[in-house]
């Protein structure tokens, strides 16, 4: 039987069922959850700050994309500077700071998340059902904090130019059956249809295979998350001549007008949705998908219709 995800937790939520927790502990065991108490404020102070300093290095709709690179060998892309100038150079510095925070966060995000199944496991005593959800919203929220810390990242690798590709010629549809072996235990669970479809040649793709598959494997994990139990999801690659397009459709919930807008912005996310309320997410794979697909001459495209299903492609160069 498969347990439904629980809603993302505020921090005064997850102060409240620590207090709770603290409260009914013995006096050792308070101690140790008043410790977890104070790291948490902490974390929510320096997590407020984060977001300041991301949102201030992320480029605005009218700054220029990465510049792709699409002739190959080009391993990695890095800047260029004029002799007699170093590479650390004051823009490095919010990069530098940022990077320093995601180590510094990892340890007691461990920390907190193996305390919290700890508690679930009994070591302090049974807990009650309640307490039981509670804390695995704390964990789940956990985990949705080292996926920011990941999308971080790689926020700071592209912004440095640090993402290495690796060029390489492929067939489509080696692409395809990688990404649904990668979610196929997950589409079983909620009882999806996924059908696989290519043309009679099937065409040849140029690009860096592992970086591909990532944004085909979020899009597919994205139409799984946000399609009704028992949907039916198409998995797709077409040719359109000095470009292959790949495509994951689905039934699901659709995109507004409103959403079309802002698809693919950092950190936005539908949760007018109430399906998308239900996962959490850090509102990034998107624009990360888009940044490194620039950076192989390619492109992100959607659409879709509310309450009818959505259409997430993206295009890569053929071989020349």
């Amino acid at each position: 039987m498969t347990m439904p995800l629980q809603p993302a937790l505020t921090f005064s939520q997850a102060q409240e069922v620590l207090n709770k927790l603290q409260s009914a502990a013995p006096p050792a065991t308070a101690e140790k959850l008043a410790q977890v108490l104070s790291l948490m404020q902490s974390l929510s102070e320096e997590n407020a700050y984060l977001n300041t300093l991301i949102l201030e290095q992320i480029p605005g709709e009218d700054s220029p994309p990465p510049t792709p690179a699409s002739q190959p060998p080009v391993p990695e892309y890095s800047a260029e500077f004029p002799p007699g100038e170093s590479e650390i150079t004051d823009n490095d510095a919010p990069a530098g700071f940022l990077s320093g925070v995601t180590d510094a966060l990892r340890p007691p995000l461990i920390a907190i998340r193996g305390r919290a199944e700890l508690v679930q496991d009994g070591l302090l005593g049974q807990i009650t059902p309640e307490q039981d959800q509670w804390l695995q919203a704390i964990r789940e929220n956990t985990n949705r904090a080292f996926a920011m810390l990941d999308a971080i990242e790689e926020l700071i690798a592209l912004q440095a130019g640090q993402v290495r590709l690796d060029w390489v010629s492929f067939i489509s549809t080696d692409l395809l059956k990688e990404a649904w072996e990668r979610v196929r235990d997950m589409a079983r669970e909620h009882h999806h249809d996924i059908i696989i479809q290519a043309p009679d040649v099937v065409p040849l793709a140029h690009g860096d295979f592992y970086q591909s598959l990532l944004v085909l494997t979020d899009l597919l994990d994205n139409a799984i998350r946000y399609t009704p139990d028992g949907g039916q999801i198409r998995l797709s690659v077409d040719s359109l001549g000095t470009h292959v397009l790949f495509s994951v459709a689905d039934n699901g919930i659709g995109l507004t007008l409103e959403d079309l807008k802002h698809v693919s912005e950092p950190f936005w996310r539908g949760d007018h949705h109430r399906m998308v309320r239900q996962h959490t997410g850090t509102g990034l794979r998107l624009y990360l998908a888009k940044q490194i697909l620039a950076l192989q001459s390619g492109e992100l495209i959607f659409s879709g219709e509310p309450d009818l299903g959505s259409t997430f492609s993206f295009t890569l160069c053929t071989p020349e």
